[in-house]
């Protein structure tokens, strides 16, 4: 049993980076239910299951909650408010969760080297630094955050988690 007292259906557990606007957040944490669209299908009937636990990240570099899938995925096409850039957005594809933690000060990352002559200038030492996930620690580090979930270990989960709940 795990911390919401759901039992394993065999598999391992999964860690995920789920990514999303604040004001999606919002709608995901009032409604506790994460959704997203076809492209992600195939990840939720394969990979995604209850049990399985995620650090949610908001654009603009904030890792804001912990969370548990508590439910298999389904199918809804009630309008919950979410966007797609400004454009109201179904995402009908969802998976149930509960909150495990969410902090008051979410903490941030940002790039933390630079390149300066061909040489790496580590100057801005961030919890980018702490996480294998994102290996790109330049300018463009965000790519790994531009999608709506990504796997990520163990490990990774467990030092954001950390970050989450100490902040």
């Amino acid at each position: 049993m795990n911390t919401l007292g759901i039992g394993f259906k065999g598999d391992k557990m999964r860690y995920w980076c789920i990514s999303t606007s604040a004001g999606n957040w919002e709608i995901c944490r009032k409604n506790g239910v994460w959704g997203m669209d076809a492209r992600y299908f195939v990840t939720l009937e394969k990979f995604m299951k209850a049990s399985d636990k995620a650090v949610v990240y908001t654009h603009g570099g904030r890792f804001v909650a912990i969370v548990e899938f508590v439910e298999e995925h389904f199918y809804s096409e009630e309008d919950l408010g979410w966007t797609k850039g400004k454009l109201r957005f179904l995402f009908p594809y969802r998976i149930k969760f509960g909150l495990i933690h969410e902090s008051k000060k979410p903490p941030k990352i940002s790039f933390s080297t630079e390149e300066l002559i061909n040489k790496a200038n580590w100057d801005k030492p961030n919890l980018i630094d702490e996480i294998s996930f994102i290996a790109d620690k330049g300018k463009t580090w965000n790519q790994y955050l531009q999608v709506s979930v990504v796997r990520i270990t163990e490990e990774d989960f467990n030092t954001i988690s950390k970050a989450i709940t100490s902040s």
